[in-house]
């Protein structure tokens, strides 16, 4: 028999009371979401006793209905109008299914065996963030709109889930968990097949997530597809809403790893938003290999940044938007190259970090740029530390107010160094800890437009800055 309640008989013919009961019952199936918090409560929605029938003897084959309505919900992909979960089942190039968690899905209630009306849409609960969350990236995508990836326990082990607020971080739901995909936390690079690192959004419907696995959204995180990346591993990934960047690597290794450290066939790549390719961005004096790379983006300026596998410091830094160049390295900086950051607030103005000229190994110097990096003022930093192969993850709100994350840039090395969160307020002149929350551990640091500036260092919980980064508050994820 059809489960649509269409197939019955029509006016006039004789009605089959068994048919009657069965339909109603499928129609009264209560669909559930399942994924990283919602398999204890499955069980117990399959075991809840249903309402009272005229019918007693029929209760086996109605619990079996109900059984089956659960596992349908679960299974069906794109289409169906059901929160489903098929992560498990994706192989590459496939599209994607995840847990879906929207409270705009309607379902229809039980009716009473009387009763001859239509039935009363219920919706159904978002779910909150996975109990066992550890936040590795954010990304904020305008409008209020949030979004996390992070590490979390399937009912098969370790995976990752991608969770949401739609009310500036008040709130926080799930939306989709990826079963067959781990992360290796922050700060490092993807070293094996279906890790994720980091997500961004171009806006409250299309965004990534990406790493060895690079897969897109174009509906807020419900459901998600591959980009063709040339199957190459993806280190970081930018937008600046129309377009996206990305620093991509053919494959990476960490130390203790056989063969040597770091990424290798290193290659920039570009494409629309509104397209699930890339193609690759040509500039003849790219390394070809190094211990990590990224994107910087100011407004829809892309600059990409690249960490040497030899002396773990910096090398040349190039604009990959426009016209491809290398830019210069500022006057001060030792002669290897320069790791670029670009401010929230104003457009053209650059911030470089290098280690000083006149002692590489024992200070870092300071650049800025007023005008795309043509040309820098550089001053020495004695406030960041000594250099190191972790280096200085640098974000701005403006040209006076910055964030830094000592030891902090991405890294294929054998260990994860402690971090320190700096802030300055002049400049970049002098450094000091935020007060009164200082984010410890936090493992990066970005800037989001005004005095807004997020800090990520794991866990259920995250900083938030409303001050340029002077202040620091925990906003937890589950509540």
């Amino acid at each position: 028999m059809s489960p649509d309640l269409s197939d019955l008989p029509g006016a006039g013919e004789q009605r089959d009371p068994v048919a009657d009961f069965f339909a109603r019952e499928r129609a009264g199936v209560r669909e559930l979401s399942a994924g990283t918090d919602r398999w204890e409560s499955i069980v117990v929605e399959a075991s809840r006793p249903r309402r009272r029938t005229a019918m007693p003897y029929l209760a086996g084959a109605a619990a079996v209905v109900l059984v089956a309505g659960l596992v349908w919900g679960v299974e069906h992909g794109p289409g169906t109008g059901r929160a489903v979960d098929a992560a498990s089942r994706t192989t590459a190039g496939s599209t994607t299914v995840t847990e879906t968690a929207s409270p705009s899905v309607a379902q229809s209630s039980p009716s009473p065996a009387t009763s001859s009306g239509p039935s009363t849409p219920v919706s159904k609960p978002p779910q909150p963030a996975p109990r066992s969350f550890g936040i590795v990236s954010m990304s904020n995508a305008g409008g209020k709109h949030l979004y996390a990836l992070g590490s979390a326990t399937c009912p098969h082990g370790p995976c990752t889930a991608v969770i949401a607020s739609d009310d500036d971080g008040l709130t926080w739901t799930t939306r989709a968990s990826f079963e067959t995909l781990t992360t290796p936390g922050p700060r490092t690079t993807p070293d094996r097949a279906n890790q994720l690192v980091g997500i961004r959004f171009a806006s409250s419907t299309v965004g990534y997530v990406y790493g060895s696995k690079t897969l897109r959204t174009v509906d807020g995180g419900r459901s998600w597809t591959s980009v063709d990346v040339d199957r190459r591993t993806v280190l970081s990934l930018e937008t600046d809403g129309r377009q996206v960047w990305m620093a991509t690597a053919r494959s990476c290794a960490h130390a203790g790893a056989k063969g040597p450290r770091g990424c290798v066939d290193l290659q920039p790549r570009t494409g629309s938003v509104e397209s699930a390719s890339t193609l690759p961005v040509q500039l003849t004096g790219m390394p070809a290999a190094g211990d990590s790379a990224w994107i910087a983006m100011d407004g829809s300026d892309a600059y990409y940044n690249v960490t040497t596998t030899n002396a773990t410091g910096p090398d040349r830094a190039m604009r990959l938007s426009g016209t491809p160049a290398l830019l210069p390295v500022p006057t001060g900086c030792s002669p290897t190259g320069v790791w670029v950051s670009a401010t929230a607030n104003t457009p053209g103005t650059l911030f470089g970090v290098c280690p000083s000229a006149a002692t590489p190994a024992d200070e870092y110097s300071l650049a800025v740029s007023s005008d795309r990096g043509a040309t820098w003022t550089t001053r020495p930093a004695p406030g960041l530390g000594r250099p190191s192969g972790t280096g200085i993850w640098l974000t701005a709100t403006d040209a006076k107010h910055l964030v830094a994350v000592r030891q902090g840039l991405p890294s294929s090395g054998a260990s994860q160094d402690p971090t320190t969160v700096l802030t300055s307020s002049d400049g970049g002149a002098s450094w000091t800890r935020p007060t009164p929350v200082a984010p410890e551990s936090a493992d990066w640091v970005g800037a989001a437009g005004g005095g807004l500036v997020y800090a990520v260092g794991g866990g259920l919980a995250y900083w938030q800055s409303d001050d340029a980064g002077a202040t620091f508050r925990s906003v937890p994820l589950r509540r």
